[in-house]
């Protein structure tokens, strides 16, 4: 069935993008990805795998920073949200959900964010998107649902994205009347895209 205002071309050159977008994230073969779909099941798992890079032998999950990661995006709940905007250089202006990250990782925390090659991040652009942290070098998938999260992880689904804060909940920028608010990691998961629980690397240059 067409969805409204897309045309079934546009609709399946969608889906073909979200199977292969799935099988690069996961490791999976097309087909196989192709096949459990046909056949409504699941698609295959590929478990904790690192994107893009595997991280060297003194680069570990980034467990002694992920608080800091999640006690500093706490602070801007409330911060309104604006779709494509930017925070400008004092983190003031309305933001979407990958700007807000873009802003604690690179700002706040001074992080190398996707797509560059020096730390931190001005705010005078949006910057990286999610699809950009989801290919991200910086940070390894560790797993798929809710109760995989510890505090400071990137939640990131196509389409949004949010910090995990512990207890099954983040803080994300979801829409104008919300602005940047704490829901739990399921309340905010845009219907039918799959969640990858990304933690940041230690030692990895790209973080």
């Amino acid at each position: 069935m067409a969805v409204k205002g897309i045309s079934a071309p546009a609709a399946g050159a969608m889906g073909a993008g979200a199977l292969f977008l799935y099988s690069g994230i996961t490791n999976r073969r097309v087909t196989d990805v192709l096949r459990a779909v046909l056949s409504g099941k699941a698609p295959p798992s590929a478990g904790a795998y690192p994107l893009a890079t595997t991280p060297s032998a003194t680069s570990t999950p980034a467990s002694t920073t992920t608080s800091s990661i999640a006690n500093d995006a706490l602070k801007y709940e409330g911060h309104p949200y604006l779709s494509g905007g930017a925070p400008g250089p004092s983190g003031t202006s309305p933001w979407d959900c990958s700007s807000f990250c873009n802003w604690v990782l690179g700002h706040d925390l001074g992080m190398t964010l996707p797509g560059s090659s020096t730390p931190g991040y001005s705010g005078t652009s949006h910057g990286p998107t999610t699809l950009s942290y989801l290919a991200w070098a910086g940070a390894q998938t560790v797993g798929h649902g809710a109760s995989q999260t510890q505090p400071g992880d990137l939640c990131v689904w196509q389409t949004h994205m949010g910090i995990a804060i512990g207890n099954g909940q983040m803080i994300s920028a979801l829409d104008e009347q919300l602005g940047t608010q704490v829901t739990s990691i399921s309340g905010g998961a845009p219907p039918g895209e799959l969640l990858f629980v990304r933690r940041v690397i230690i030692g990895n240059p790209d973080a």
